[in-house]
Order: structure tokens, then sequence, then C-alpha cells
């Protein structure tokens, strides 16, 4: 598919719109899986993710959106032009269990979303209204401040023009903000939803944000009483909230391992001397056995130590997402996970 364009949606979140053929069929909440062609770079994370779609099946164009960090896969993907072509993949058959909008217009359906999280829901509202569905519709937003939530005016407009759908936005650090805010403050709890649900025990629940907030969410819904069955939830990976920033606050955190690694060496190698002067100074030089036997020794657990030092420090250089995109079946969402869509960056 070729890009179309691509346009700023929050601070550091971009929305990137391909063209859509006419036989590519899904359902809101679907994710897609995006690969990059011939990519002028690459890390060992491959060309490839996967990416909830904001769009709607009415809509003309795919729509991904994303937190916009600095990584390989992103560099590529924020310098494509109008016209450069990837390659875009979805199941032809959704999952039982996929994030997808409940059949029953008798149960609320209640998005509680956090962050880029808000993709997949964004979608599922959109397509339920644009589908005149009788589903009553509540979606609980949070984001650090104004400026970092997607599609936010969007989704206001939404709810002022439609009866059926309730939003909810909450700032965690709305003190921080540019912007003033009248809404509500702090992280979603039992008591916001209690003041905006009536009977909480009703709605089939979406989560959809970092893996630390839906597990939160969670807990908190199942002992709110909510049953297990009345809840869906996408993780995403691959950024986390309280860090985005740009490059800068990505470099320095990438820098402890490798201060670390030189820290341990340079102690090895200290350690190595001291002890090959200690040996000497015993009276154990002059090229005895005992000798050798000790700067063997010391030479293994030298070689055994530098192997585990690259190994923790490419360990966490890796670039592997440990906060960001997978959702029960998404990448570097944005980014859902990258072992594959099990229904869900």
């Amino acid at each position: 598919m070729a890009l179309k364009g691509k346009e700023q949606i929050a601070e550091d979140s971009w929305a990137f719109v391909f063209e859509r053929p006419d036989d590519f069929r899904f359902k809101a909440g679907q994710h897609v899986r995006i690969t990059l062609i011939d990519p002028a770079e690459t890390d060992r994370e491959g060309d490839s993710r996967f990416f909830s779609l904001a769009s709607t099946p009415q809509e003309a164009g795919l729509v991904i959106a994303m937190r916009m960090r600095d990584t390989a896969f992103k560099r590529v993907l924020g310098r494509l032009q109008t016209g450069d072509k990837v390659l875009i993949q979805v199941l032809l058959d959704v999952p039982h269990g996929a994030f997808a909008l409940h059949e029953d217009p008798s149960r609320p359906a209640v998005f509680l979303a956090g962050g880029i999280g808000i993709v997949p829901a964004f979608s599922m509202i959109k397509d339920a209204i644009e589908r005149k569905l009788s589903h009553r519709l509540f979606l609980l937003y949070s984001n650090r401040r104004p400026e970092d939530a997607a599609y936010l005016a969007e989704l206001q407009a939404l709810a002022e023009q439609n009866p059926s759908f309730k939003l909810v936005a909450t700032m965690t650090e709305a003190a921080g903000s540019a912007r003033s805010w009248a809404g509500e403050t702090g992280r979603i709890t039992h008591s916001m939803l209690a003041r905006h649900v009536d009977d909480p025990l009703l709605p089939v629940y979406y989560i959809s944000g970092l893996p630390e907030m839906v597990s939160v969410t969670k807990t908190m819904l199942g002992r709110s009483g909510v049953d297990e069955a009345s809840i869906q939830a996408e993780e995403f990976t691959g950024f986390d909230l309280n860090k985005i920033g740009g490059v800068a606050a990505h470099g320095w955190r990438r820098s402890i391992p490798i201060a670390a690694m030189v820290l341990a060496v340079a102690a090895l190698v200290i350690l190595h001397a001291g002890a090959a002067i200690s040996i000497f100074r015993s009276g154990l030089g002059g090229g005895s056995a005992a000798n050798s036997i000790w700067y063997a020794v010391m030479g293994i657990l030298l070689v055994l130590a530098i192997f585990k030092i690259r190994y923790f420090a490419g360990h966490h250089l890796s670039g592997r997402d440990r906060t960001g995109n997978a959702f029960r079946g998404h990448g570097d969402h944005t980014e859902h996970r990258q072992d594959g869509p099990a229904g869900p960056l």
C-alpha cells in the first residue's frame, strides 16, 4: 500500500494514512501487520510491526497511529514520503476473542484506554456511531496532559454530537500542562467508573494501554465484581508514557548498561593485575607451575566475566519492547507484540 499522508495527532504522536484496495476487509478494532520494504536501516527487532487500525471499515484509507520513538522502524516510517509503499497484511478470519464490539446492544460497551491505547477504541466507537448501532458507549480515556491525548478533539466532537456516547477524559499530570484542564484528573479508578457508568456490572469492558495499566485496571474491575468473561484487554508495548520526550530521554537510559560494562571490565582488569603482582611478590613467579595455574584460572574467569557482561548489556540494549505494543495480539504499537496476532504495536 502507498502512503497517502501523515499528520501529528498529539505531542510525539503521528497518524499515517495508507491507500486501501476495494477488497481489503477488516473489522473495527482489528490490527494489521506492517512490513517496511527495503528499509534504509533495520535492527534486531526486524522490519515488521503489528498496529491497530484507527480507521473504520467505512473509511477510504487505512490509518495507523503511534507514539514516535527513536527506533530504526519508526525512523524509516517517519521518513516515508507520499507514494512510498509498505506491505500491509490482515488476518482474513478475525479470531474468537479479538478486540471487536460485542453484538448484544442491551449491554453497554465501556472502553478504558490509556495513551496511544486509544487507537482500537477510537475505531470501534466511530464504527458503532457510523453504523448507528444502539449500543451505549462509554470511554474513560487517561493521559498525562491534554497535549498528549491523541484524537481528543475528535472524541469530544463525537460525544457532543451523539447522546449514546459519553467521553470521560482524565489527566494524571494536568498541572504540568500548558493548557487549562477542567475535566477529571488522576488515574481511572472504581470511584471514577461508578460516577459515570450506571450499573458497572452490566457492560462489556474493553481495556487498552500499557501492560501495567491493563493489569491494574483488570484487577480493579475484578475487585468491583465484574466477571472476567466481560473483560477484553489489549496491551500496547514499545513506549513508556512517563519517559516520552524524544531521543535525549531515550539515550541516557541506554548509556547506563554501557557505562556499567566499562566499569566492570576495568575493575576485573585491576583485580587481575593486582592478583598477578601479589603472586609475583609471594614468590610464585619465575615461570613456576603454580604461577601458570593461577594465570590460567584468572584468564578463564576474566573471559567468562566479559561474556556475561556483554550478554547483560546486549539484553538491555536490544531494543526489545518491555513496556509498549504487544496487545493480546500486536507489535511496536503503539505497537503490539511481535510474536504474531493472537487476537490482539
